[in-house]
């Protein structure tokens, strides 16, 4: 649905919003006629309204939304105190992100994107991407319903609304899990208040499956080896700016031996005196 459909993180948040604010339970049709009514231009030539239709169907099956007799209706009580961008962000930290049964493609492209690195800036366009994903996760033997360029083009209007990233000014994607890492720092933690660098991060794997270590990351690239104790680029980022935000204080001594982050050359300054992990505690204010 996110790769093979012109669904978009604003319809769905205007369909939940919807919802959210009538107790009117609608049905497809009524819904698709409040959502695109016919006085907006082309509405005309898709009797079907199809962006209605896989707006609700992306709902459905994050788990938002669920078809009953009487029509649509949330899955969540409406007077959750949660902006509608918080809910949607976790339906799809929880049923995309953390597995592949909903969106085969989402959660380990990324993954095999964070590993990719500086070598992102070869390719330009989504055919390039889907080629060079193929070549190095399925070793050339496509799958059914391989990922290709329309697929990249869907899931360009996801990976940086979900915080993973952002597109440079000459279109190149740029990953940085900052905003996923910041939404699962309480899952991380548990109770703690600081864990030591190699326990950090086997819970981001834990956590955030598609990110260093997790179960899709190594699916996406089984020749990773968690000895050599070295973050991806993407998610070297993202720890040095949650550092720099204040959400994280990480502490890296001199003749530190942990988690490198160097691909990100961090600053030398405060508790990070090299580029190497020892701790990680939830920053205080």
């Amino acid at each position: 649905m996110f790769t093979d459909q012109p669904v978009t993180p604003t319809r769905v948040e205007t369909l939940v919003d919807l919802l959210r604010q009538t107790r009117y339970q609608f049905d497809r049709e009524k819904l698709g006629m409040v959502l695109q009514p016919d006085e907006l231009p082309k509405v005309g030539a898709d009797s079907r309204r199809t962006q209605t239709s896989v707006a609700v169907r992306a709902a459905v099956e994050l788990g938002l939304v669920e078809e009953t007799a009487r029509g649509l209706r949330l899955t969540f009580e409406r007077g959750d105190p949660r902006p509608t961008r918080d809910v949607v962000l976790q339906a799809v930290d929880e049923r995309v992100l953390s597995g592949e049964d909903v969106e085969p493609y989402f959660a380990r492209f990324y993954a095999w994107l964070l590993n990719e690195g500086r070598a992102a800036d070869t390719r330009r366009n989504g055919d390039e991407w889907a080629k060079a994903f193929e070549t190095a996760v399925y070793q050339g033997r496509s799958p059914n319903n391989p990922f290709n360029g329309a697929k990249y083009d869907g899931l360009k209007r996801w990976i940086a609304y979900a915080g993973l990233g952002w597109f440079d000014p000459r279109g190149v994607f740029q990953p940085n899990p900052f905003g996923r890492v910041s939404r699962r720092l309480d899952a991380i933690f548990g109770g703690d208040d600081a864990l030591p660098g190699d326990e950090f991060m086997a819970r981001v794997g834990e956590c955030c499956p598609e990110l260093d270590g997790g179960a899709v990351f190594v699916r996406a690239l089984p020749a990773w080896r968690r000895e050599a104790t070295t973050c991806t680029l993407g998610l070297s980022h993202a720890l040095v700016d949650l550092h720099l935000a204040r959400q994280l204080r990480l502490t890296c001594a001199r003749d530190s031996g942990g988690w490198s982050i160097a691909a990100a050359a961090p600053p030398v300054e405060g508790t990070m005196q090299s580029a190497r992990i020892d701790f990680v505690a939830r920053a205080q204010g």
